[in-house]
């Protein structure tokens, strides 16, 4: 009896085990989103995938300028036009691919006299409300900046392995500023 009932749990914990090792061992290649998708933001912005140059993702702002997305992260110019070129060179965000849960890299950007501390790392897979509400698989990928004058701030970014594209970015720091962007559709 006792040989009846090892087998039944020792079946369950390798079913359990194996289950375990297929969502801690997801992992996502670097790509683009296919030319001509439509992402729509909550705020009412469109952009339209159109390629891909390397680690970079070509981007168009509907009513606004063409961009490139370094590893799916930092746009180039800045949403606020901002060249960004000094600052992703110095995170080189390209090294978190592929993407894998515990994955983190770590850099440091000088500006304005002061440097920064930064340390991105791919925090877990997770399953959450995407665009049309529908539930979708994401990576979340978590940004910690640290300035040498006590300033910090968190990045989130949900990425869609569907998708291939963030559909999800929050922004707060340590003097009160948040922000957050949502896609809510993506046409294809």
């Amino acid at each position: 009896m006792i040989g009846r009932m090892k087998l039944p749990a020792l079946s369950a914990l390798l079913a359990v085990c194996a289950l375990s090792g297929v969502a801690s061992a997801q992992t996502m290649a670097f790509a683009c989103p296919d030319p001509g998708t439509t992402f729509t933001y909550d705020s009412g912005v469109k952009v339209i995938a159109r390629g891909r140059d390397g680690m970079d993702c070509t981007l168009d702002r509907v009513g606004g300028k063409p961009f490139k997305l370094r590893a799916l992260l930092f746009d180039n110019p800045s949403a606020e036009g901002n060249d960004t070129t000094a600052y992703i060179a110095a995170l080189r965000p390209a090294r978190l691919w592929p993407l894998e849960v515990g994955k983190k890299i770590e850099a440091s950007y000088k500006v304005g006299g002061g440097t920064w501390t930064y340390v991105l790392a791919v925090a877990r897979y997770e399953r959450r409300t995407g665009p049309s509400d529908k539930m979708i698989d994401t990576f979340l990928i978590e940004m910690n900046e640290h300035g040498d004058k006590g300033q910090r701030s968190l990045s989130r970014w949900w990425v869609s392995p569907t998708d291939k594209f963030a559909i999800r970015y929050d922004f707060s720091d340590g003097a009160g500023k948040a922000n957050r962007a949502v896609v809510t559709e993506v046409t294809r």
